[in-house]
């Protein structure tokens, strides 16, 4: 994922399994948990609460709330405010990517070859000393609970 400067983008899945998310994205519009998934050639139909992959449901919109939800609540919890974390689906190389219901209610699905613009397009809703905090007590292992090796800092990804 290519984001610019303005943009953290660390690695979830080496230490925060129980958020079920790949990235953490802090950028000018807010927080990203960006579960990726590997459906070359897949058929994908998404509505406000499901995921269908070739005709089968999955539990991917739950899990990728669910990780968000529990995101936001870490962060609220060490920065003393309210955080939202935002629920993204990327999907990689979709045979067809279509959608139902109402957009407004449904998780943002993607195809993966588009976040980083998506990203990058989105309003502002932080100010740059917000990002640069939230930046900051994201890079902090303590923040997910997880303290592997000893070490306190994530690296980012670029």
């Amino acid at each position: 994922m290519s984001l610019d400067e303005r943009f953290t983008v660390l690695r979830a899945f080496d230490v925060f399994g129980e958020l079920d998310a790949d990235f953490v994205v802090v950028g000018p519009a807010g927080i990203f948990l960006i579960t990726t998934r590997v459906r070359n050639g897949a058929k994908v139909w998404v509505d406000e609460d499901m995921l269908w992959l070739n005709g089968r449901p999955t539990d991917q919109v739950r899990d990728a709330r669910r990780a968000a939800d529990r995101a936001s609540a870490r962060l609220s919890a060490i920065v003393g405010q309210s955080v939202r974390a935002t629920p993204v689906i990327a999907v990689m190389d979709p045979l067809s990517l279509s959608f139902g219901g109402d957009p407004a209610r449904r998780v943002v699905t993607l195809p993966a070859d588009l976040v980083a613009q998506w990203l990058s397009e989105c309003s502002r809703t932080l100010s740059d000393s917000a990002v640069a905090t939230l930046s900051l007590v994201a890079e902090e292992r303590a923040t997910w609970g997880s303290l592997p090796n000893g070490s306190g800092l994530l690296s980012r990804v670029r």
